[in-house]
């Protein structure tokens, strides 16, 4: 028997390493399903919950023996926040977190603080014009009881083992709590398993980790800040910066730290007194301390995977990519993820087609929006981690000057909330007229009273905008209608109906550029505009692009 390279999405390779199978039998075991989603943090949970709305069948496991109780992540942005309205989850998620109303930056520790109105930027056409502070069990619970009520379960003490695959599908290797093998064999598997993900290691996709050194804690605690409850603050002392966020629980906190010069191997014991001695020399006043309920120490490391995906196996959220908690965009960046692979894995599904270069645009533009992340989070936890007693200096007189300006302040909203996030070297934009907004972009979301444009948009389909009144655009909606195509017609007068939009001042045609045909994701991201109405466009997009007929848009 000659000796061959390990390949581990070769059937036979990836079975040798698996004490556990007594036979190739067990690789039979189980009726292939479309989707196995590896790991049930608010990456997988939305993974699975798209894969039931889409229709296909799903299993989501996890080696944890439960749903984890401590809080970790905290904020939930607009984007993300936009997400949830897809998937069908935002009031839930709203109506158990609380919006931030303020942030009071003290750049210089020997100054008042800058006062930030989060509620009072220009946050321009979202529903959701806030940060809003959420535990992530809280997250978890409702994304679960979406997931339950589509008829799908977590299966938990289930480790992920090994996997192997062919063209058409992937086998699972999994372990149960009593050591019991299964092989689940599904279309598609997503490992959305953590920073150390054994589904991206069995993979081979690589991942390249480095550190910054610096050694954060975060604790979750009761006290009293000297602030209003629904208002955060940072401040930039000379020992470390420190961010105190509220949490939806009244009287309790998120402290974040920077504990300047440590050794991250050597634990701190995190407890009431010594956060509250912390805490009065960063504040200059007494914090008063008491019922820790969750604490953590890292070294923050960060890191982005070589490649998102081998064949059928894709990986998302931190099995992706791995950043400071610097703005808290983690949690939501996986969200993001997972919403924008499966409206993909969809409609490959639809077509009965490989249609590969959808598939690989997953990759193109996820990869490129996490590389943005890792670099922007690690320039700003520099900036807030400098030891040179002159650059902090410098920092403070420049950062107190910067934070007054209006337009210094905005970052903090659209750009902070993910709005402006855009894919523009995506392979699968059909380019065509572009005002602010274009392929690539998010499509904006203007109001008419208590309606959005975008509950027009088809819930699970990608949604055709016909912005011209002619005989032309009406042809074209019903040829497109006639497809299945979902069309929306945007008329120039006030005209309101249930497949139409009124834009009587011209505001969306000119965020457009003046096209009159905009094709839109079902992740609300505008994947071609053309001038003129015709179908020519419509057919390039789909077929040229995504590799699909029209119908199955």
């Amino acid at each position: 028997m000659t000796n061959r390279p390990r390949d581990p999405l070769d059937p036979l390779d990836s079975l040798d390493s698996l004490d556990s199978l007594d036979s190739l039998d067990s690789l039979d075991s189980l009726d292939s399903l479309d989707v196995l989603v590896i790991g049930a943090g608010p990456t997988g949970l939305v993974a699975a919950i798209e894969a039931a709305r889409h229709g296909l069948s799903v299993r989501v496991v996890d080696k944890q023996p439960r749903r984890a109780t401590s809080s970790r992540a905290l904020v939930v942005h607009a984007r993300t926040l936009e997400v949830f309205e897809r998937i069908g989850v935002s009031e839930a998620v709203r109506a158990a977190g609380v919006p931030f109303v303020a942030l009071n930056v003290r750049p210089r520790p020997s100054r008042p603080p800058v006062r930030v109105d989060l509620l009072g930027l220009e946050w321009g056409d979202t529903r959701y014009p806030y940060w809003l502070s959420l535990p992530q069990y809280d997250t978890e619970r409702c994304l679960e009881e979406r997931l339950r009520g589509l008829g799908v379960t977590v299966e938990w003490e289930r480790a992920f083992t090994g996997l192997s695959a062919s063209e058409d599908e992937v086998a699972a290797q999994v372990r149960r709590v009593d050591g019991t093998p299964e092989t689940i064999r599904a279309r598609w598997l997503i490992g959305c398993d953590g920073g150390h993900s054994p589904v991206r290691e069995a993979a081979e996709l690589g991942f390249a980790r480095s550190s910054l050194r610096e050694t954060f804690i975060l604790a979750d605690v009761c006290g009293a800040p000297g602030l209003p409850e629904d208002e955060g603050a940072a401040v930039l002392a000379r020992d470390g910066v420190l961010f105190v966020v509220p949490m939806p629980e009244p009287g309790r906190w998120r402290i974040i730290a920077h504990v300047a010069g440590h050794d991250g191997d050597a634990p701190i014991e995190l407890d009431a007194a010594y956060l509250e001695a912390l805490l009065r020399a960063r504040l200059g006043a007494p914090f008063g301390a008491h019922d820790v309920t969750w604490t953590s120490q890292l070294v923050l490391k960060q890191g982005i995977a070589t490649r998102y995906r081998a064949g059928r196996v894709f990986i998302a959220g931190d099995a992706a990519h791995l950043h400071s908690p610097v703005g808290g965009q983690g949690l939501n960046t996986g969200v993001q993820d997972a919403h924008a692979l499966l409206w993909r894995i969809a409609l490959v599904e639809r077509a009965g087609a490989t249609c590969e270069p959808l598939l690989a645009s997953y990759e193109a533009e996820r990869r490129a929006v996490a590389s943005g992340m890792v670099s922007a989070t690690t320039r700003a936890t520099r900036m807030i981690t400098l030891r040179s007693p002159a650059l902090r200096f410098a920092r403070g007189v420049l950062g107190r000057a910067a934070l007054r300006r209006p337009r210094v302040q905005q970052l903090l909203g659209r750009r902070m909330g993910m709005l402006e996030l855009r894919y523009d070297r995506s392979p699968i934009l059909l380019d065509g007229p572009r005002g602010v907004a274009g392929p690539g972009g998010r499509l904006p979301d203007p109001s008419a009273g208590e309606r959005r444009l975008c509950d027009l948009l088809d819930p699970l389909r990608h949604t055709a905008l016909v912005l011209d009144d002619s005989p032309q655009g009406d042809a074209l909606a019903s040829w497109l209608r006639a497809r299945g195509v979902p069309a929306v017609r945007v008329r120039e007068d006030a005209r309101q109906g249930p497949a139409s939009w009124p834009d009587p001042g011209g505001a969306l045609r000119a965020s457009v550029g003046g096209a009159r045909l905009v094709i839109v994701r079902p992740d609300r991201v505008i994947g071609a505009t053309a001038a003129a109405c015709e179908q020519e466009a419509v057919e390039q997009y789909a077929r040229a692009r995504l590799g699909a007929p029209v119908e199955a848009l």
